[in-house]
């Protein structure tokens, strides 16, 4: 098991208790974090028993916005970055299933595009942000098309084009092709369940500087053919919120109380959380069980780069 909690990563305010935590701005400024413990564990008749520790469960997405080249007035290729920053992913569930997802969301957030739509009439188009796997009409028309020296001009034109909400709906599309596999074959509902994984994405927007936090939970339904089909949802999280995946049956609400007491009494949420999954694994290994355990490992998103804090078994 896993236990991950992630938020907006509030600082200490000693007055945000008489303020609106709506109309609070600096939140987003402070950037996102994600706690997670670091046990792998398997599961037997005897319970869970400890596999591995000091796994990690928060991975640093590299996201890279190629842009065009051209020779003269002919698109040649994508060979340079125009934005180049990072994003995290938190996983709770199947380590298999994660691993599979987590390399397709790595190679679609490597390889966006700048692509050109064109309009019905003249100068009518727009630039927009393509996946690789996406149709792209300057490769598609390859040296048939030329283009004016008034256009794609980075700092006139590519500017505002990547959102955070792009990156979630890539993310989504990644997950949902990397358990598209698993419409091939007739799952029951054990091994569904066996490859039941949660996810989260903390991501600042390149166009706006906001952050943005959402969680994927996977969810299954019978297609016409008689196959179980399994795809995700995906919910943001808003800034009084925090997100819980993994033993979140167990701890997501008292999370939740812990987070909105917390950012009422102007603490840093992040430390408070952190001492929250502490708390939790205490906890549980007081039962006796080995579902999560230290280290905690605390990621943090600032200025679009992830840094990381490892916190070990006190001696």
């Amino acid at each position: 098991m896993t236990l991950v909690v992630a938020g907006y990563n509030f600082e200490e305010n000693p007055f945000r208790e008489i303020d609106n935590i709506k109309e609070i701005t600096g939140v987003r400024a402070e950037g996102l974090f994600a706690v997670a413990d670091s046990i792998i564990t398997s599961h037997s008749s005897n319970g869970h028993s400890p596999l591995l520790s000091g796994f990690k469960k928060i991975k640093e997405i590299p996201v890279k916005l190629w842009q065009p080249y051209f020779i003269g007035e002919n698109f040649k290729s994508y060979n340079s970055v125009f934005l180049d920053f990072e994003c995290f992913v938190a996983f709770a569930g199947s380590t298999l299933t994660a691993q599979h997802v987590i390399d397709l969301i790595s190679n679609h957030l490597a390889t966006l595009r700048i692509d050109f739509q064109s309009g019905n009439f003249q100068n009518d188009g727009k630039y927009v942000v393509k996946k690789r796997c996406d149709p792209n009409n300057l490769i598609q028309d390859g040296h048939s098309s030329v283009y004016g020296d008034d256009m794609f001009i980075p700092e006139k034109h590519y500017h505002g084009l990547l959102t955070s909400e792009y990156i979630a709906e890539v993310v989504e599309h990644s997950i949902n092709k990397a358990l598209s596999s698993a419409q091939k074959y007739k799952l029951d509902k054990k091994s569904l369940r066996e490859m039941y994984t949660e996810f989260i994405l903390g991501v600042n927007c390149p166009s706006t500087g906001s952050d943005l936090l959402v969680k994927y939970k996977m969810n299954q339904r019978m297609n016409t053919e008689g196959m179980f089909e399994v795809f995700v949802e995906s919910q943001q999280i808003q800034e009084d919120e925090v997100a819980v995946i993994g033993m979140s049956d167990r701890f997501n609400e008292l999370a939740q109380n812990t987070a909105k007491d917390t950012i009422k009494k102007g603490l840093s949420l992040k430390s408070e959380m952190t001492s929250f999954v502490k708390n939790a694994i205490d906890e549980v290994n007081g039962e006796g069980s080995f579902q999560i355990a230290m280290p905690v490992v605390v990621k943090s998103l600032e200025n679009r780069k992830v840094s990381k804090t490892v916190i070990t078994e006190e001696k």
